[in-house]
């Protein structure tokens, strides 16, 4: 909350005058509050998602003769990009993540837990309206510059605190049942695969897009032998990919599943910017149960330098599972008794796989320049023709102009060929 004075006042087909009373209302603020002016206005001029419309709602507010504004991040099924609205329509994306907000969080918060995401204020037909982190202090970093080492141990804390949330809960609610009981049982449907099926035109487009680039760009490509190697292998390493998102016996958690630079969000000790003493996660529309490794893996591949992420790999695993320990024995369990050491890091190593082909998929999309990001998908026609037709086409064409992004995202195929295609 601040006191800024709002001068000017403007609407979006989304939200109306009567929501944005609804919005105060959710508040729990005084009864008596008056609204006096609000504000809608682009959350920003760069895209910061690729499948929704994001708005900043400012009320002023006059609460017993003191100007307070209030501050929100709206989320909403686009209005102005068709394919971006059918996409997520065709997915129940929308509805998989208010249900995530409205019932399954509820489940898993703990009310002495350093919260680990955005709180959801109000849902709208087709907005979800959350405080405004920016408000409070929370950004992104600069995607091009890759996380160092305490912006990725800080979102490691965050990671552990969600997983741990999910631990904790089943436990809490076996002990009550009096038997083994585990979040999926109920709440599968909704921890659907999303996406990422290989039937469907967005993971289908990644694959082939991605193998289209390797046989232009990659180091192999005039050796005939390895090449019809790759091309042979390529559908079933991407398919192994998929099976491990699939629960089995292991101990598995509610999963983020697309932990990218701007869903992570740091805030920080001070207006250097430079050292994050908090970190939280944004938009929950790809959740799934499965292996907390799975998680942890995207992340380092997501957001680390290659050689980096190598060379530190085991200090932030054992990171990731020291906080995951310290929590849960805060809460009364011993990590041994849900998942042991060597289960984790053989878990890792499984899941390697899994974070390496859904960084495969995203980097492609967001390692550009945000105007360029804007131009291109912000377009109905090139936003389908790009993510459900040709994407190996983009990629190429992006290769060509900008060797930095050749460089980048040919790293990440070139690794799966590496590991998993001519050994």
């Amino acid at each position: 909350m601040d006191t800024e004075i709002l001068k000017t006042s403007s609407t979006i087909k989304t939200v109306t005058e009567k929501d944005v009373k609804l919005i105060v209302k959710s508040c729990s603020l005084n009864t008596n509050a008056i609204i006096e002016n609000y504000v809608i206005h682009n959350a920003s001029d760069k895209m910061l998602g690729f499948l929704s419309d994001y708005w900043k709602l400012k009320v002023q507010l006059l609460v017993s003769e003191k100007r307070l504004v209030l501050s929100f991040f709206i989320k909403a099924i686009s209005t102005t990009n068709e394919a971006k609205a059918k996409m997520v329509k065709d997915l129940k994306l929308f509805d998989k993540e208010l249900f995530f907000y409205n019932v399954i969080k509820r489940q898993l918060e703990i009310s002495d837990m350093m919260p680990w995401c955005a709180t959801l204020i109000r849902a709208l037909p087709e907005a979800m309206v959350f405080d405004d982190l920016n408000a409070k202090g929370y950004q992104t970093k600069n995607k091009f510059e890759r996380f160092d080492q305490d912006h990725t141990l800080q979102a490691l804390n965050t990671l552990a605190r969600f997983h741990a949330s999910s631990i904790i809960y089943e436990e809490r609610k076996s002990k009550s049942l009096m038997r083994k009981y585990r979040i999926n049982e109920e709440f599968e449907h909704y921890l659907n695969r999303g996406g990422y099926k290989i039937s469907d035109p967005w993971y289908y487009q990644c694959m082939t897009g991605a193998l289209e680039a390797v046989k232009k760009y990659s180091k192999y490509n005039n050796n005939k032998d390895l090449m019809d190697k790759i091309d042979k292998r390529w559908r079933e390493v991407w398919q192994a990919a998929l099976k491990l998102s699939d629960t089995n016996n292991k101990r598995c958690v509610i999963c983020h599943r697309d932990l990218w630079n701007n869903n992570i969000l740091f805030h920080y000790k001070d207006v250097s910017n430079t050292e994050p003493d908090d970190c939280v996660l944004v938009d929950f529309q790809a959740v799934r149960y499965q292996e907390p490794a799975g998680d942890v893996m995207l992340l380092l591949y997501c957001n680390l330098d290659p050689i980096y992420r190598e060379n530190k790999i085991y200090l932030y695993l054992n990171y990731y599972y020291e906080q995951l320990q310290r929590i849960l024995f805060e809460k009364g369990i011993e990590i041994n008794d849900v998942l042991k050491k060597e289960m984790f890091l053989t878990s890792t190593e499984e899941q390697r796989l899994w974070g390496m082909v859904v960084s495969a998929c995203l980097i492609p999309q967001f390692w550009l320049d945000d105007s360029l990001i804007t131009t291109t998908f912000g377009d109905t026609e090139n936003f389908n023709q790009i993510l459900s037709k040709n994407k190996g086409a983009f990629i190429i064409k992006m290769m060509a102009m900008n060797e930095g992004y050749k460089s980048t995202v040919m790293g990440v195929f070139d690794e799966i060929v590496e590991r998993y295609c001519v050994k």
